[in-house]
């Protein structure tokens, strides 16, 4: 059964909601800067499909968003065969300042 991690982007738009990422195949998750996350998908042509989680700033160097993805992940697909859709961990890690929760704005294909 496969299984996805849903996220809730923040936008200021109607575009705001939940968000389902497809767990399969993951074969690399990297903190690619202070804004972004990239989750590397293995695929049936030997090549790479991407998704990029953009979120708010975190501290220069740290890789918080990344576990956060990794932790969830994890909590996702330790769940039985029948839940195949499973909210991301909370908390969210704190932004770059250290005053709020970061937030996710966006998530892309690519």
């Amino acid at each position: 059964m496969e299984k996805f991690l849903k996220i809730w982007v923040t936008n200021t738009d109607r575009t705001s909601g939940d968000r389902y990422i497809s767990l399969n195949g993951i074969i690399q998750v990297v903190q690619a800067s202070a804004t972004t996350v990239t989750v590397s998908y293995r695929n049936s042509v030997a090549a790479n499909d991407v998704v990029t989680i953009t979120h708010g700033a975190i501290a220069t160097n740290a890789y918080t968003m990344r576990d956060w993805f990794t932790d969830s992940m994890e909590v996702a697909l330790a769940q039985n065969w029948q839940t195949t859709a499973i909210s991301a961990n909370s908390p969210m890690p704190q932004n770059a300042a250290d005053t709020a929760a970061v937030t996710v704005t966006a998530i892309a294909i690519g």
